[in-house]
């Protein structure tokens, strides 16, 4: 039972991420239509943060073929695995998709990066591989930059970069 509990305790890993916590605007870098704000949140005594986004305006597919234009919305939860040894996100949004995305991956200390891998499936039968690169610049910045597979490679074109800068606290 000891090493079941010890295996649940939020450890250097899980510090990493809370240095992530707070209120953050983003832009991406060749969008500048694609901003918006994220609020991260540590919960269960540290063991996982809540992240909310929240961006611009959208056209938001609904029911019964219609469209709406609303604000982008995304919920993730972030952790790291102590029994896998894997920093993991789970994400839902109101864009695209209907699934919940499962990310898994690692920590470079030398470059103060997560990298996630995952695949997604937004139609039936096309499944594409994805990574993230999320890259800590120091306590007030980091950037995200996405890649996907193409023509059956490995994560490889850049598809999207975004910036991240701390919103003081008031």
């Amino acid at each position: 039972m000891t090493q079941l509990l010890d295996f649940s305790r939020p450890g250097p890993n899980h510090a990493l991420l809370a240095r992530l916590v707070g209120t953050w605007a983003f832009q991406d870098k060749n969008l500048p239509f694609v901003k918006g704000t994220i609020v991260r949140k540590l919960i269960y005594e540290g063991r996982f943060c809540v992240v909310e986004i929240t961006g611009g305006k959208l056209q938001i597919p609904i029911a019964e073929g219609q469209m709406k234009l609303e604000n982008y919305q995304g919920m993730e939860i972030e952790g790291y695995n102590n029994v896998a040894h894997k920093f993991v996100t789970t994400s839902i949004n109101n864009h695209i998709g209907s699934g919940i995305t499962k990310q898994s991956g690692g920590y470079d200390p030398k470059t103060n990066s997560f990298t996630y891998d995952w695949d997604s499936e937004l139609r039936p039968g096309l499944t594409r591989k994805n990574r993230k690169v999320l890259t800590v610049l120091d306590e007030s910045h980091y950037t995200e930059e996405y890649y996907e597979e193409q023509n059956g490679t490995s994560p490889s074109k850049k598809v999207r970069q975004l910036i991240y800068s701390r919103v003081p606290v008031k």
